[in-house]
């Protein structure tokens, strides 16, 4: 991490004031798709903003999401690669109900999982 800057505010504003040919941004934004919680109030539209911009930088990006027909609309027409992450989940710990999620990473550069599934390598 000595290379990175972490800073509080708007994802847009610091893609845009950041981008460049070495820029790398993770994005994670909230999973407008999902039961937000505290980040209610993020829409399909601000998702969708992030995205537009994604496919304008010059630098490199990797994205975590829930599928959504927007997210594979902007795959297929930016040729961006995409993994698909299908976890167990515990939904009820009572009665040790389980089931399944998928996790959604995709970028504008190639990448593939390590050998053992647990990081990435980029």
């Amino acid at each position: 991490m000595e290379n990175c800057q972490l800073e509080c505010t708007d994802a847009l504003k610091i893609i845009k004031s950041r981008d460049h040919d070495n820029s790398f941004f993770y994005c994670d934004p909230p999973y407008f798709n999902s039961d937000m919680g505290h980040y209610d109030g993020y829409s399909e539209q601000d998702f969708e903003n992030l995205l537009s911009l994604l496919a304008k930088i010059k630098g490199k990006f990797l994205l975590s999401a829930y599928p959504s027909s927007i997210l594979a609309r902007y795959v297929k027409q930016f040729g961006w690669v995409e993994l698909a992450i299908i976890q167990l989940i515990a939904v009820n710990a009572k009665y040790r109900k389980q089931e399944l999620k998928t996790e959604m990473l995709g970028a504008n550069y190639p990448f593939h999982l390590a050998q053992n599934y647990s990081s990435l390598l980029f």
